[in-house]
C-alpha cells in the first residue's frame, strides 16, 4: 500500500474530488426530501453556474491535496485567504456569465454574501474530523483506510468511493456509531439553526440594504423582515427537522446494523 509520501498531489486530489461528489449526491437527496415537504420547487441550475461550481470544487480539492501532501500541521487545511481567493474567482466568473459590471455597493453586497457562503466551506472541511482531533491526521487516516480497503477489494480507490456499501465500510472503520451521529449533527446544525442562517447568509445583505436608512426606518425594516422572511424560515426549518432525523436514522441503520 502506498505510503503518505508516495501519493502524488493528483492522486490525493482525485480521492477528495470523488468523495466530495458522493457527499454532494447524498446532500442533494436529503435536500430534495426537505424541498418536497415544505413545498419548495427548486429551479434547475444553469449549466454555466454548474461549471463555476465544479471549477471551485476542483480548486478546493487541489488546495486540500497540496496542504495534505506538505503535511505541515501548523498550516490550516483551508484559510481565510483561500476563501478570499475563491470569492474573487466566483464573482469574476458570475460577472462574465451575466455580462454585467457591478456598482461598488452591489459588488460589496455580493462579496459579503459569497464570502459568508464560502466561509461554510471551512466548516465542511472539518465535518469528518471528530472534536479534539488533528485535521491532518484524520484526513490521512481516511486516505489510509480507503487505500487499505481498496487493496482488500482489488479495485481502484476512486472506484471504491462510488460504491455505497464500501463507503459504509470506510465509515465503520473510521468512526464509532456515536462519533458518526455527532459528526452528522454538527454538519447539519448550521442549516437548522435559523439565527445562524441569518447571521451567516442574510445579515451581510441586510446590513448593506439598510446602511443608508435612518434608525427608525432600519428598525421598521428589520421588524418586517423578522415577521415575514424569518418567520417563514423558522416554519420551514421545523418541517425539515423530522426529515433530517429520519435521514440520520436510515444512515445509522444501514451503516452500523450489519446483518
Amino acid at each position: 500500500m502506498p505510503k503518505k509520501q508516495t501519493l502524488t498531489v493528483g492522486e490525493l486530489k482525485s480521492l477528495l474530488l470523488v468523495n466530495l461528489g458522493m457527499v454532494q449526491i447524498k446532500q442533494a437527496k436529503l435536500q430534495e426530501q426537505i424541498h418536497r415537504e415544505i413545498g419548495y420547487e427548486a429551479q434547475a441550475e444553469k449549466p454555466e453556474f454548474v461549471s463555476i461550481k465544479n471549477k471551485l470544487l476542483d480548486q478546493i480539492c487541489d488546495t486540500l491535496a497540496r496542504r495534505l501532501k506538505r503535511n505541515r500541521h501548523t498550516t490550516p487545511l483551508l484559510s481565510v485567504r483561500d476563501i478570499d481567493r475563491f470569492t474573487s474567482y466566483a464573482i469574476g466568473e458570475l460577472m462574465k456569465i451575466e455580462d454585467i459590471v457591478l456598482e461598488a455597493e452591489e459588488h460589496e453586497i455580493l462579496e459579503k454574501y459569497m464570502r459568508a457562503s464560502f466561509g461554510n466551506i471551512i466548516d465542511s472541511v472539518y465535518e469528518m474530523v471528530p472534536k479534539d482531533q488533528n485535521p491532518y491526521e484524520e484526513y490521512w487516516r481516511w486516505v489510509t483506510t480507503v487505500l487499505t480497503l481498496s487493496a482488500e477489494r482489488s479495485i481502484s480507490p476512486t472506484e471504491l468511493l462510488v460504491i455505497e456499501s464500501e463507503t459504509d465500510e470506510i465509515t465503520r472503520r473510521m468512526f464509532t456509531r456515536e462519533q458518526f451521529i455527532d459528526l452528522f449533527k454538527r454538519a447539519v446544525e448550521k442549516f437548522v439553526n435559523v439565527d445562524a442562517l441569518k447571521k451567516n447568509y442574510l445579515q451581510p445583505l441586510l446590513d448593506a440594504l439598510t446602511a443608508d436608512m435612518s434608525d427608525e426606518d432600519r428598525c421598521e425594516f428589520e421588524q418586517e423582515f423578522e415577521g415575514g422572511v424569518m418567520r417563514q424560515m423558522r416554519e420551514a426549518v421545523e418541517k425539515a427537522k423530522p426529515i433530517i432525523d429520519a435521514f440520520l436514522s436510515e444512515e445509522v441503520e444501514r451503516i452500523y446494523v450489519v446483518l
